[in-house]
């Protein structure tokens, strides 16, 4: 899975960080799923890879490791694709 996936965002608040699990989504390689508004571009390590909310899962936190860099720029695109999962909006 890690070759179609290599990383995840994790979409947990920092401010829980004493939580056992976070929330996270996969960023992906390749084409669209064709689901508009549920998948957000984003370039990491040179690489435009896609963040798929509809993949939404909660991890162990002792899994994460090896931060690669953040999306901060891209939280609200994020957000929007979260509201649109949760809402349908």
């Amino acid at each position: 899975m890690r070759a179609g996936a290599p990383f995840v965002v994790v979409l947990s608040s920092h401010l829980l960080g004493d939580l056992i699990e976070a929330v996270v989504a996969p960023v992906r390689r390749g084409a669209s799923a064709g689901i508009p508004g549920l998948e957000v571009p984003v370039v990491i390590e040179g690489e435009t890879l896609l963040v798929s909310v509809s993949g939404v899962a909660g991890i162990r936190a002792t899994a994460l490791r090896n931060r690669k860099g953040s999306l901060l720029a891209q939280e609200d695109d994020i957000r929007r694709a979260l509201d649109r999962l949760f809402t349908g909006f």
